[in-house]
């Protein structure tokens, strides 16, 4: 059938009847602190301050603007021209506001003590929130003595984004980029932050003290039962020669590490405090044999879950079946249970209780042992972990055991786990082999930046359904699993788009990125007379290509229904006249000259529906936000179903966005329906991952 697509002409219409503080932006240039600061506190939504390039050392720089808000178009500070500005000496930036971008600057040479580079507040009380850090560069901060602490970058305020960014060679102590909380005490929750760190490099970490070292830090010891739900995702550490073990410090619940990459680095990821992290899709590798003091992942209590990692190379501790730096390493802890709320063991040890280790590779690792259950640190740390899952892993040790349970006396019972679907070549160290098969494991090739598995892993996984609720379907690469799954993080038939691969420094860190991406406000669709009008709002559109309209039947599997051309405008519209496509779903796929793309929310539509529903974000973790979009009544409501059909929860809707708390469903597969007077008018599916 053909189709025909053209942009609503009320839309177009509509661009010359918008107010002209929305068309008409103001670019103030800045040559000094004061002239900064005044500009800064008088500019509105779309304003562009450009610092004239040269160096400064302009000392503390205190910013604050209260003109914007989370909806409004970004107010930019940027140098006069690209890599125009550098900071020296004693500057500090310290900024507050709503919708404030800061890109472009390179912090170098500076001699800052124990103040930090950039904070996201202008002081104690007034904070950053929905702001961006972007294209930064700090490097080559001196400190006279390298135990002063300071942290480069502060992280304040709620939704905030730090990307594209490069920190070399940080050597004194303190954090390079740390999330903090407002100060509670032990067991009280802070407010989440819901920040996002992303396409950064890390390099050459040198800080040679025991503690204090790490990259990066997310909250601390007496916030960390606050729910974060931050995102690390897509950062490069390399050459790390830090003594610190922690490169990544866990400090809060409900945080996502995927994507990142960590290459020839003393050190690993480690979930210190807080509770119910993912950790996917990562990539350790050391090839530098100097790098002895490598790890993969540290889990220190409750409820995370560690799937899809590929851990190679790491040389562990000197050996010992008692070191920290193993593949993957679950603790003992000091009490015996980690819901105590007893504050003197808030910077202490919690057992890895209700863990997850399931589809990791773990390929030619040194030293310890590659899956270790209970590690013991001390003598006070002997309650040992209860309900840990290890499935369908692929270890391969160069030298140790692929799993060990250190024979310690609990003071508690013993550590309890199930185990099915493993595959280990060499020694097991268990004193049960249930759930491990022996083999032998020679990998090919190296291909996407991994050792291929051999193919015995292929559609090898134990009840591999079972887990994705977990998985979602994905490998390591992020690309499709199918059937039976492979063991390990890699699906040797995978299909799709690899979204993730074994970073380099070309791939991230400033200057990987030219422009600031294009930003989708809003997206919506209505439907008259068996036409659906489908509309968005976007802003920063530089660089950009095209919008390419999508439709589903089921939500899941997309196809291209239209392409509408970029053309530098705010407003957008397109109408698909296919009389199919009166029941289902859409979404746009934003894609850029250079080849990236991004998806936005889906988006429902029927023709027996007066409302629609919006849903987002999907997959869910921990919170879904559920926008009705058209007229309620004073009867509505919204009820969730689980896969077997059995309504879960349900709730008034008195307003057109609702956010419902997900933290005590199960993963898997669900869908709402919104009812109005007993009757059904509005389904949509989605997924708790």
């Amino acid at each position: 059938m053909k189709k025909h697509y053209h942009l609503s002409l009320f839309l177009i219409i509509g661009l010359f009847l918008l107010p002209l503080s929305i068309l008409k932006a103001t670019d103030y240039v800045v040559s000094t602190k004061a002239t900064l600061q005044s500009a800064y506190s008088n500019a509105v939504a779309g304003d562009n301050i450009l610092v004239a390039n040269g160096t400064y050392d302009w000392g503390t720089i205190t910013l604050t603007n209260t003109k914007n808000n989370a909806a409004s178009n970004w107010i930019t500070l940027k140098p006069q021209n690209p890599n125009g500005v550098i900071f020296t000496g004693t500057s500090t930036l310290q900024f507050s506001g709503t919708r404030i971008l800061v890109s472009g600057f390179k912090f170098s040479g500076g001699n800052l003590g124990a103040t930090g580079v950039i904070l996201f507040r202008s002081n104690s009380s007034t904070l950053a929130n929905y702001c961006r850090l972007t294209d930064i560069t700090i490097e080559n901060q001196i400190n006279a003595d390298a135990n002063t602490d300071n942290k480069w970058v502060s992280l304040y305020g709620t939704y905030n984004r730090v990307d594209h960014c490069t920190f070399d060679t940080k050597a004194n102590a303190g954090a390079t980029v740390t999330i903090w909380y407002s100060t509670t005490t032990y067991p009280a929750k802070s407010t989440s932050t819901y920040h996002q760190i992303d396409y950064n490099y890390f390099k050459g970490r040198t800080y040679s003290g025991s503690n204090g070292g790490e990259s990066m830090r997310l909250g601390d010891s007496n916030s960390s039962r606050t729910d974060g739900y931050n995102v690390v995702e897509y950062n490069l550490y390399e050459d790390m020669t830090q003594e610190e073990p922690e490169i990544i410090s866990n400090k809060s619940n409900f945080n996502t590490y995927r994507y990142n990459t960590f290459k020839n680095c003393n050190g690993g990821l480690t979930l210190r405090h807080g509770r119910y992290c993912n950790v996917y899709g990562n990539f350790f590798i050391v090839d530098n044999t100097a790098r002895t003091k490598s790890y993969g992942i540290r889990v220190i209590d409750k409820g995370h879950a560690i799937y899809n990692n590929y851990i190679e190379g790491v040389r562990g501790n000197s050996g010992s079946l008692t070191s920290l730096r193993c593949p993957i390493i679950l603790y003992n802890g000091l009490v015996a249970t980690s819901d105590s709320t007893n504050a003197s063991y808030a910077s202490g040890y919690f057992p890895a209780d209700d863990c997850t280790v399931a589809f990791n590779t773990i390929v030619n690792c040194l030293g310890g042992a590659g899956i270790v259950l209970g590690y013991p640190d001390g003598s006070s740390n002997k309650y040992q972990p209860a309900n840990i899952k290890v499935a369908n892993n692929l270890v391969k040790m160069s030298s140790g055991q692929c799993a060990y349970i250190p024979p310690i006396t609990p003071l508690n019972a013993p550590i309890t786990y199930t185990a099915e679907g493993n595959v280990y070549s060499g020694t097991l160290g268990l004193s049960s082999s249930t759930g491990f098969t022996s083999a032998t494991l020679t990998f090919g090739s190296r291909s996407n930046g991994i050792l291929a598995p051999p193919s015995l892993v292929q559609d090898a996984a134990t009840n591999s359904s079972n887990y994705d609720y977990l998985l979602n379907g994905l490998d390591v690469h992020g690309q499709s699993r199918s059937g039976t799954y492979d063991v390990g993080a890699y699906e040797v038939n995978g299909n799709g788009n690899i979204v993730a691969f074994p970073l380099d420094a070309s791939l991230v860190g400033a200057g990987s990125v030219a422009v600031v991406p294009v930003h989708l406000i809003s997206f919506s669709v209505s439907t008259m007379n068996k036409i659906n009008d489908l509309t968005w709002r976007v802003e920063n559109e530089v660089n950009f290509k095209q919008y390419e309209v999508e439709f589903s039947s089921n939500g899941k599997t997309f196809e291209q229904v239209g392409v509408v051309p970029a053309k530098k405008q705010s407003f957008y519209g397109f109408q698909d006249n296919d009389a199919t496509h009166q029941n289902g779903y859409y979404r746009l796929k934003l894609l850029d000259f250079d080849g990236q793309f991004s998806y936005s929310k889906i988006i429902s539509v029927s023709s027996s529906e007066k409302l629609s529903l919006s849903v987002y974000p999907n997959p869910a973790q921990h919170f879904l936000t559920i926008d009705v979009n058209g007229e309620l009544n004073a009867q509505s409501s919204l009820v969730l179903y689980n896969a077997a059909g059995k309504a879960v929860k349900t709730m008034m809707v008195t307003n057109p966005s609702n956010t419902i708390p997900l933290q005590n469903l199960a993963k898997g597969l669900y869908h709402v329906q919104l009812v109005q007077q007993n009757n059904v008018v509005a389904t949509y599916p989605f997924i708790i991952q």
